[in-house]
Order: C-alpha cells, then structure tokens, then sequence
C-alpha cells in the first residue's frame, strides 16, 4: 500500500479519536461552568453557605457565609510548604468604619514568611486570635461597606495600603506626649494590616479600615495593582517624608533590584536625585539602568564587605578594605569624590557598617528593616564627627499612601511585576521567597480568572468567556 493510501485510511479514524476528544473534553467544560453558576448566581442576594468559585466575579450582593483561605496556625510554624494550609473560613463581618473587598489578586512580601515561620513572634501572640490569614497588599472590589463608610460605595475597584490607625489616636492620650505627632504612624495602636491583623488578602474576601482604601490605577491589570503598595509606600515614606531628599542629591539604594529598591530608584528619578544602585548579580544592573540608575555596583566584587558577628581581626581588616574599594566604586560613577547624601536601608546587620562609613558628611541613613539581622553594629566615630544622622522609618501614613498612589494613577511611577502565580501557589511562592529563589515582585490571583485583566467588566467577561467556549 501506497503511503498515501495508508495515510488516506487512517485519516477518518484519526478524526473519530480527535472529535471524541472534543467532545469530552466540552462535556467537562460545560459541568463546570454550570456548577459555576449554579453556586456563584443561583444564591443571588446572598446567604450561601458554599464560597463562591475562584475566578468568578458574582452580582453584587451575593455574600456567602464561607470562603476560601489560606490559613497559618500556631502549632503548624515552619517553612511555607507546612505553615500555609486551605481552609474554609467565616467571611468577616464589618463594623461601622470598615469594607469588605473581594479580593481579586494579592501582592507577596516576606512578612507572610516571617508569619509562618513564627519568627521573630508569633503573630497569633500579637493579634491574639487561633488563625492567621496572611497578605498586606491587595487589589479589588469593594463588596459591603459601614454604615459610617460614606466614601466608598459596593463596585468601586480598589487597592488597599497596609496601615491599621488607631481608633483612639486624636481621640485620647495616656501621656502628654501622645500628640507629639498628628501622623497617626506614631500611635502606640498602629498596625500591618494582614501581619499584625489576623484578616489578611491570602482569602476571597478581606475586611479592612475604610482609610485603607485607595483608587485602582485604571491602566494597570489586577495582578499589577495589587503588587505595589507595602514596598512603594514605604520607599516613599522613607525618601520624601523621612529623608526629605532634595533634587541633586546622591542616594545609595542597597537590593535596588528588589521590592523595595525598584520603587526607591523611580523615586529618585522622579526628584531628580542620583540613584547609585546596589545589586547581587550582574543580571539585575540592566532593570535598574532601565528604571534610572545613575550606575550600579555589583555587591559580590566586595567578597568581604558584609559584616558578620564574631569575625576575626583578618576579617575585619578585609572588610574595611573592601569598604573603602565600594566607597571608590561610587566615586567612580559619579565622576568625582562624592559620597552619597542618603543611603536607603533595609538590609541591616549585613550592610550597616557600610552605610554609616559612606554616607556624606552631613548625610542621612533611612532604614525601614533588617532583612539580615536586627544587631547592627558600626564605628559611632564616622557618624558623630562627621554629624551624618540615622533616621527610621515605618510603611507610611494614610495621606503619604494617597499621594504616592496619584504618582501610580499618572504614570509616573511603575510596579515592577516579575511573576504573578495562581491561587492554588501561595504556599509555594512563599516558599521560594523564603528560600531566596526569587526575584523582583511577586504576585497571585484570587478571584481574577486569569492575567491581564484590569476591571470588574473584563473579569466577569472572562469568566462568561470559558463558558462560552466549553
């Protein structure tokens, strides 16, 4: 037999095998979209008992009593993979001055690490209920509001800033130094909502104070804009409010190409000052000169720049050497003996040294964490002769959260989005942001069906679109 004869024969069986395979693969599809429908639309009105599926947008006013969450228990502490477990949780009930928002993706940050691992508290211990649902950063649709809530409305598409104020902030003191301050950052109530608070964005729904809710950028997808606001705010926070950087003026951004440094450049550029950034491999130096770096230093041609406890005299000497050789590295891109004005910190142990002998002569360290340790230890000559000062810095305040976000909603300032993942993965991003297998920032869908989505209309098309199709 010929072979096109043979193929001519095969062919209609080869056909039967592939419409087969259509056709069962449509019969599963249509099984799940009509389950799909009948728990997300037949409880219109609300009252269901079931949560509503991932990826659906339902009517407003369909409120189930349970959802899905990802949930940390004390006595499960440890790695990601064994902290994060899904359970079927109570959908919060509001008071008067807060909103329940559907969650349609949430942004990753270590904090949900540190949550799970129980480290260096158990956050069960701060906010003293027997779960905790991780997630700081958040987009979405605001689903119920209170009864006191007059600025925002059930449909308004919506991120959320990560600042919990205290209800009694200008309402009472204990001292008379309560009020040294009206920004509610220094009430002794203040909280990370989704850290210090059990009711966090890893769920399908999430409570939150109705000033935590900010306009979506309309431009950005769903995934973009629930990625930005723990880092950006606080890089904000740190360089306009606290640093109070002026345009010319020179800035060290140490992990420029991560969360918080990505943020830190664009500020930079934005005042007009010079970012001299700070990274671990060659291949994150073109980000940052795309982001507008005025240069960049890889931190691994130092081998001996990170301090370390209990380190011997060699050691020490090689480290003050390889201080001096990164001091020269920033004369080098700047053109001229100059010593950077701020250095942006949140590296701490590791780096602090570093920081305090570089920094200007009457120059500025801002530091907002210590990602390598809290014991920070450094020659207090260097600081005090030369009057550089040491200034801390903590997220940021409802207004500064605003102001920030208006430089988001004008394109002026961009989220760096380097990976987004499904629901399904939140233990295991978390666990490769634990095990330093990332880079850049990290996000996950809850109820957005799939990427690239930017409101409210496009993901219930998307929805009906998978019906459509099966």
């Amino acid at each position: 037999m010929s072979r096109d004869k043979k193929q001519s024969k095969d062919t209609p069986r080869k056909l039967i095998h592939e419409e087969q395979a259509i056709e069962d693969a449509v019969n599963v599809a249509i099984k799940e979209a009509e389950d799909m429908e009948s728990i997300a639309y037949s409880s219109r009105g609300g009252g269901s008992e079931e949560p509503i599926p991932l990826g659906v947008v339902p009517d407003l006013g369909v409120l189930p009593k349970k959802m899905r969450a990802w949930v940390i228990r004390k006595e499960r502490h440890g790695e990601p993979m064994k902290s994060f477990k899904e359970e079927i949780m109570p959908v919060p009930n509001i008071g008067p001055n807060e909103v329940l928002v559907l969650v349609m993706a949430a942004g990753i940050n270590y904090n949900g690490v540190w949550a799970g691992l129980g480290q260096p508290l158990s956050v069960l211990d701060v906010h003293k209920e027997n779960y905790h649902i991780a997630g700081s950063d958040a987009s979405g649709i605001v689903w119920k509001v209170g009864s006191n809530v007059k600025s925002w409305k059930p449909g308004d598409e919506v991120i959320l800033h990560c600042n919990i104020e205290s209800e009694t902030h200008t309402t009472r003191t204990e001292t008379p130094y309560d009020f040294i301050s009206y920004d509610p950052m220094a009430s002794r109530g203040q909280r990370i909502w989704g850290y210090e608070t059990p009711d966090g964005s890893f769920a399908q729904f999430t409570k939150v104070q109705a000033q935590q809710v900010l306009p979506k950028p309309e431009h950005l997808t769903w995934e973009e804009a629930a990625s930005y606001g723990l880092c950006y705010f606080t890089a904000y926070r740190m360089l306009i409010t606290q640093a109070q950087l002026q345009p010319s003026e020179v800035v060290l951004v140490w992990g420029a190409a991560g969360g918080l440094g990505v943020f830190a450049i664009q500020i930079c550029k934005m005042v007009g000052a010079d970012a001299i950034a700070v990274v671990s491999s060659d291949d994150k130096a073109d980000l940052c000169m795309e982001l507008g770096a005025k240069g960049v230093i890889n931190r691994k041609d130092f081998p001996h720049l990170m301090f370390k406890h209990g380190e011997t005299e060699e050691e020490r000497a090689k480290r003050l050497e390889d201080m001096k050789r990164f001091g020269q590295a920033i004369w080098k891109i700047l053109g001229e003996r100059r010593n950077p004005n701020v250095v942006f910190e949140h590296v701490g142990e590791a780096t602090f040294p570093t920081s305090v002998f570089v920094c200007s002569r009457f120059g500025r360290v801002v530091i907002c964490a210590g990602t390598s340790g809290y014991d920070c230890e450094f020659d207090v000559r260097h600081l005090w002769m030369h009057q550089k000062r040491i200034i801390g810095s903590h997220f940021a305040n409802a207004l500064e959260c605003i102001r920030a976000n208006e430089l988001v909603r004008k394109g002026i300032i961009k989220p760096v989005l380097s990976h987004t993942y499904s629901y399904h993965e939140i233990p295991d991003v978390h666990q490769i942001m634990y095990e330093n297998k990332h880079s850049g920032k990290m996000a996950v869908l809850v109820q957005a069906s799939q990427t690239g989505l930017k409101n409210t209309e496009e993901a219930r098309g998307a929805a009906k679109s998978v019906q459509s199709r099966a």
